[in-house]
């Protein structure tokens, strides 16, 4: 690591450049802890407060995270948030990945008020619960429960979802998925979510509430629980 005190680019700014490099060269390999701040310090003949602001910056971007009484780690680069009605596989494909799903239930149930209300439909009508893990490149990155009357798309009962997208048995029932609704926050993973994500307990998740409709008709509800340290959200805004 080499730094030019003489330059009139801020020290700390140049730090951030060294280890972005090193993370770009594989040097600082996904996953795994950087030195310590107090050796970086030592190294660089750099104040501590110095590097604390390089590190701090690039943890606020995301580049790094920070595991309390552990150290630094290098993040994972993030996967941006599903945009329009595009499904899991179609995204994955799109970004050279290779998407998969583990099928954890395909069934009839009796819903209760709250999807019953989501759906549009009356309590005694059935419902299929789908769940799911999603995988991109093998690796665990989300976890979704969906639901679609019955009525709408039995055939989903009988289609191998482990390969297949719920959208396109929607739409080959002639349900064109055209708007959605959704709702996004922050919560914090619990010990089921944890197992079913393989993250520790307590870690950020994305949740996401959606409404699927073909034109104004609701064709399907889901929770979709995306991991913290694999997704962000881009949000593009104009006038």
């Amino acid at each position: 690591m080499k730094l030019d005190e003489n330059s009139p680019i801020p020290l700390y700014y140049q730090l951030e450049n060294i280890i972005r490099k090193k993370i770009e060269d594989a040097e600082y390999r996904v996953g795994e802890k950087i030195p310590s701040e107090r050796k970086l310090s030592e190294e660089l003949n750099l104040s501590r407060m110095t590097v604390s602001k390089a590190i701090s910056n690039l943890v606020e971007e995301g580049v790094l995270y920070r595991k309390r009484g552990q150290g630094t780690f290098v993040c994972k680069k993030k996967i941006d948030f599903f945009p329009g009605l595009l499904g899991f596989i179609e995204i994955m494909e799109r970004k050279g990945m290779k998407p998969s799903s583990k099928v954890i239930s395909q069934e009839i149930i009796t819903p209760n008020k709250t999807i019953c209300e989501k759906l549009q439909i009356s309590e005694n009508e059935k419902v299929i619960l789908t769940s799911r893990l999603r995988l991109a490149d093998n690796e665990i990155i989300a976890f979704e429960k969906s639901f679609v009357p019955y009525s709408m798309c039995s055939k989903l009962l009988e289609v191998d979802l482990s390969k297949e997208s719920i959208y396109k048995c929607l739409t080959e029932e002639g349900h064109k998925p055209t708007k959605a609704t959704q709702e996004v926050g922050a919560v914090l993973s619990d010990e089921r979510l944890g197992e079913l994500l393989k993250i520790g307990t307590g870690e950020p998740i994305l949740k996401r509430e959606r409404i699927t409709y073909s034109d104004s008709k609701v064709i399907e509800f889901s929770f979709n629980f995306y991991r913290g340290d694999m997704y962000s959200m881009i949000i593009t805004a104009s006038n």
